[in-house]
């Protein structure tokens, strides 16, 4: 029964869609892992299938498909040396998802093509269907359009800007109706459900978005307008050259022009006035040319291999935070650089972004020029709108983040192959039965991966739990079960081993110094790991050399995170040396202007709970006060004396 291919397009169906609504409570993120369990358990039952059912597969036989294969090499070689490799070792499991996707659906494209597409128009459809359900309704429950109230819409994709991304995806590929279907109800449906997810994205203000989809109209029309018929020669002829035009261009722009505009944004003095201006702004795009211009700083330390794929947000702190508002102030963790080729330009060098960048200009410019050859009209449209599609997504990773998405893998790997299906067609290779085994081991390699981040995750949400109830017991046993060599940081980069040498200090354990040294390997720019590990160096191994660097490296990396400052006065203090203290607290900025300013933003960075957010932030300034009374009361003691 398997074996027929209405069966197999409909079993992988169903597939793709489970893996792309599914979800799970209780879990610190309930889409991302689910998602890929449930993604590598459709791909080993499949590869098991056809492993008894002796199946072929399909490769594009083309330089482009070779070169994304490299590309995936490479990011696997980064293991070696990574900082952090479970990090590594998930973000390369994520990787080698679109590889194994791309064989799939290319050799069911080349045995079964209509049946193919319209399972997969099939799948967009009740996908987008879910998507806007839910969408709808949280936008139905918003109490205005403002930013900060639109952030509450994220579907079931985790963040707004993610929703709008999958809503483009899917509502664009629905078009592919008019090539696939006769039928004028299924037409009239895919042309409604477009206009529905593109009313949503409008009212979501993500921009990123909209200009990806503005580049995928002036995409699809120039294909309709320049569809004429070549001399074979000539067309080989242009493409060649169109590419390695379009490569040293996008190379460019990746690597000069996108960093001179990015630096533009840089703070170029140090004044209050200065730092004010920036790190109280709440523009989006200043964030991100911010977090752009220090994600160039990682590579420029590490610009050959990169620092290592999926480590973006472990080294990202080591550039400083001052100047993003919300990491440096409120303690918000970036885990992305909101721009997908500048987080491979720092995780995997110079050569890795070469890579990705030769394999994405070959692939939309050969599929231009091989479209254009197309005399078939409607695998022509077909293939007009998956590559205009598939341009603007490349469009929308300059200031998103889609891919490290298991949705976002998924369509963009049946994208890569609906397009290399136009290019190959007729240049196939095919692989022998053997490679069954190679697949089916790699699926269950993913399988066991996503099932120990599964573990790890649901017990990083008990823990989070535990630790606002206050349970310091619960804490210390949900972090020894989350975790494992697959699992050491939570989702939002703070390590494992922090949270269990909180709660053994508090417990009474003095050595919960040992957890916060392991911490530190873990993610050695972790403010608050630094912060922790500089008291306990201090109270616990009694090393005040220690203590001074761990605390002055947590000032370096955020000058507006306030404990280390009060630690490190509250130090000096102890150890007589007021003088030292009073420098550490003169350098605090934090004035009654900026506790007002603060407070008043305090809505749109904790729009769920923005009271308790100027609770915190009048904690901290009286915080800041009883320091200087304590330093002004020592150094008249001291002078008192004399």
């Amino acid at each position: 029964m398997m074996n027929s291919p209405t069966t197999r397009t409909v079993c992988i169906a169903l597939g793709i869609i489970m893996s792309c609504v599914v979800g799970m409570p209780n879990l610190y993120d309930k889409f991302l892992i689910a998602r890929f369990v449930a993604i590598a358990a459709s791909l080993a039952i499949l590869f098991l299938f056809a492993l008894i059912g002796k199946k072929h597969w399909r490769v594009p036989n083309t330089p482009s498909f070779y070169v994304y294969l490299i590309f995936i090499l490479f990011c696997g070689c980064s293991l070696l040396w990574a900082t952090n490799t479970a990090e590594a070792i998930f973000a390369f499991s994520t990787q080698l998802l679109t590889p194994l996707i791309i064989i799939l659906f290319y050799s069911l494209l080349s045995t079964h093509q209509n049946l193919t597409q319209k399972a997969l128009w099939i799948s967009a459809a009740i996908i987008l269907a879910v998507y806007l359900l839910f969408a709808v309704v949280q936008l139905f429950h918003v109490e205005s359009f403002s930013f900060e109230q639109l952030y509450r819409v994220s579907g079931i994709n985790g963040h707004k800007n993610l929703l709008a991304a999958m809503l483009f995806v899917l509502s664009t590929f629905l078009l592919t109706a008019f090539s696939i279907f006769e039928n004028k109800l299924l037409k009239g449906l895919a042309v409604f459900m477009f206009v529905v997810a593109i009313v949503v994205i409008i009212l979501l203000k993500s921009r990123a978005v909209l200009l990806g989809l503005i580049v995928a109209g002036i995409c699809f029309g120039i294909m309709m307008l320049t569809r004429v018929r070549h001399g074979e020669k000539r067309v080989n002829g242009g493409t060649h050259s169109v590419i390695i035009i379009s490569i040293v261009l996008v190379y460019a722009f990746l690597t000069v022009g996108l960093r001179w505009f990015a630096d533009r944004s840089v703070p170029q003095t140090s004044t209050k006035s200065e730092i004010e201006h920036h790190i109280l702004s709440t523009s989006s795009l200043a964030e991100r040319c911010l977090l752009w211009d220090k994600t160039y700083h990682i590579a420029d330390k590490h610009p050959f291999v990169g620092c290592g794929i999926g480590n973006w947000q472990i080294h990202f702190p080591d550039a400083g935070l001052e100047g993003l508002y919300r990491a440096d102030v409120w303690n918000v963790n970036f885990t992305k650089p909101h721009n997908e080729y500048l987080g491979v330009l720092s995780e995997t060098g110079y050569f890795g972004l070469l890579l990705y960048i030769i394999f994405l200009v070959s692939i939309i410019v050969c599929a231009f020029f091989a479209l254009c050859k197309t005399q078939n009209r409607k695998n022509f449209l077909f293939g007009a709108i998956v590559l205009s599609l598939f341009t603007g997504t490349c469009v929308n990773a300059l200031f998103d983040f889609p891919n490290s998405r298991i949705e976002h893998v998924i369509w963009m790997g049946i994208l890569m192959a609906s397009l290399l299906h136009i290019i190959t067609h007729d240049q196939q290779k095919t692989l022998g039965k053997g490679w069954n085994v190679v697949f089916l081991s790699v699926a269950l390699m993913l399988l066991v991966i996503g099932a120990f981040r599964l573990k790890g995750d649901r017990n990083t949400f008990k823990m989070q739990q535990a630790l606002k109830a206050g349970d310091w017991k619960a804490v210390e046993r949900y972090g020894h079960q989350a975790f494992s060599v697959f699992y050491t940081i939570d989702p939002v980069g703070l390590p494992v081993q922090w949270y269990l040498g909180k709660a053994e200090k508090q417990l009474g354990n003095p050595q919960s110094i040992n957890n916060f040294r392991k911490a530190r390997r873990f993610a050695p720019y972790c403010k608050e790991n630094l912060n922790d590990l500089g008291l306990a160096e201090y109270h616990t191994a009694h090393d005040l050399e220690k203590a001074e660097s761990c605390l002055k490296e947590a000032i370096r990396i955020s000058p507006n995170y306030l404990y280390p400052y009060l630690n490190l006065a509250y130090i000096y203090l102890s150890e007589n040396e007021p003088q030292k203290a009073k420098a550490v607290a003169d350098a605090i900025y934090f004035d009654e202007h900026k506790r007002e300013v603060m407070k008043a933003d305090a809505i749109f960075f904790e729009p769920f709970n923005a009271e308790a957010a100027r609770q915190k932030i009048d904690a901290d300034y009286e915080a800041t006060r009883m320091l200087y009374k304590a330093v002004f009361d020592k150094m008249n003691g001291v002078t008192d004396k004399k």
